[in-house]
């Protein structure tokens, strides 16, 4: 499975690391996030580092909605705190939302 983690209150968590960590073993995983990638992109690099996810796998969208990037990246599963983002990844996408 293709599995996508949002950063910003995700994966900056606790949680969100520790899930990330145990759903890499047999799937893909990538970061997607809203943040623009020229000027917010160093704590988000350092996240991938530490949790070994190619940077081909991360994803700026540049405040933009995620879905339109799930969708481009074939994702089957994505893990959001933001409400209307999971609304919108419901509403135009095949992939599940989960809130973390």
């Amino acid at each position: 499975m293709r599995i996508s983690f949002d950063f910003d209150g995700v994966l900056e968590t606790a949680k969100g690391q520790e899930t990330a960590l145990r759903l890499m073993q047999g799937n893909q995983v990538f970061i997607i996030t809203a943040r623009n990638k020229e000027r917010m992109s160093k704590a988000v690099y350092e996240m991938a580092d530490k949790l070994k996810i190619p940077y081909r796998n991360v994803i700026f969208t540049n405040g933009a909605d995620k879905w339109k990037a799930i969708n481009e990246n074939r994702i089957d599963v994505h893990y959001d705190n933001n409400n209307e983002q999971l609304s919108k990844i419901k509403a135009n996408t095949e992939a599940k939302g989960i809130k973390l």
